[in-house]
């Protein structure tokens, strides 16, 4: 049956909510994605809860999708979700135990009102707070694909991501003694050298050109995460996407929904991730096949096309597996 969606939150092509209105669309529903805080930022808050309000009462939605609605007082929120199936999907659950930060604390307050507070980890602490928190993973979009190699993305290793968590950048530090790694996206600068950092971020196609260009791309959670049992970034599955040689950092959560040596390979430390490049490194045949085999595995069961019937149907995550 067709609905009519309407979804709250970032509007980039590139972010979560975006992606989940594409796959949407794809399974024939009529959305309509509205950007709170962009608006927030045009006209001030005060204007944008009763610009939301109306577009939601114009668009007369079937089910609505929630982000962090940052931009949205929760008594808008209430107004717009009133009498309507619902649901909230976090994909940053590793900061439930940070209510004290006034963002956390209105993520938690929408949470509480949404039918379904949908996780990407740490189900059982957000629950701890009073949110009716699910474990839902988070996925990629299926309209990531692998394009041709371009040497202005290779390297041997890579990583794509942010450069605030200091044990990421040792670990990549250690690998740089023996391979050519280079990093992406922002805040980078103290590393500069060692991880050949150029200042540039990659989305779309230059994402996709780096994990197809890159012989091995790496994994790294933020120390943040430690601890999150079910935890996956949504970058696993975005890499594997675009081609990538996937080498993940081994945990609970993603050790349980991909398989060692046929969806990707897994290291536990910075030693054993040196030495795991080492060896795929001298290993193409290896690498082709686990690339292949894991692109195929997450685009059958790990895009969105595949998460939003646990969305509408407010249903629980099981594994493939």
């Amino acid at each position: 049956m067709s609905l009519r969606i309407l979804l709250i939150g970032s509007d980039n092509p590139w972010r979560m909510e975006a992606a989940v209105e594409r796959a949407l669309k794809r399974l024939g529903h009529t959305t309509l994605l509205i950007d709170d805080r962009r608006m927030k930022r045009r006209i001030g808050r005060t204007l944008t809860q009763r610009w939301a309000k109306w577009h939601a009462q114009r668009f007369q939605a079937d089910f609505v999708f929630l982000s962090k609605c940052l931009a949205l007082d929760p008594e808008t929120v209430i107004a717009i979700i009133n009498g309507k199936p619902n649901a909230m999907w976090y994909h940053d659950p590793q900061w439930y135990r940070d209510l004290d930060r006034p963002d956390i604390a209105h993520i938690a307050t929408i949470g509480r009102l949404a039918r379904t507070f949908f996780v990407t980890g740490f189900e059982a602490e957000w629950r701890a707070n009073g949110l009716n928190a699910v474990f839902l993973p988070a996925a990629g979009d299926s309209g990531i694909r692998p394009v041709p190699h371009d040497e202005r993305f290779a390297s041997d290793v890579a990583f794509i991501g942010t450069g605030y968590d200091v044990d990421r950048a040792k670990l990549l530090v250690r690998v740089a003694r023996e391979q050519n790694v280079r990093v992406w996206g922002p805040g980078w600068e103290e590393w500069r050298e060692p991880l050949n950092w150029n200042g540039q971020s990659v989305e779309g196609r230059d994402f996709a050109a780096v994990c197809s260009s890159s012989k091995i791309v790496l994994g790294i959670n933020p120390a943040r995460a430690a601890g999150g049992v079910s935890y996956t970034s949504d970058r696993t599955w975005m890499v594997m996407l675009a081609g990538g040689f996937y080498l993940a950092q081994r945990t609970p959560g993603v050790a349980a929904m991909l398989r060692e040596g046929e969806h990707c390979v897994f290291y536990d430390d910075a030693e054993s991730c040196a030495r795991q490049c080492r060896t795929f490194l001298t290993d193409p045949t290896a690498r082709k096949r686990i690339r292949l085999a894991g692109e195929a595995f997450v685009r059958a069961n790990h895009t969105y096309d595949q998460r939003v019937a646990n969305l509408l149907e407010n249903r629980e995550f099981v594994n493939p597996l």
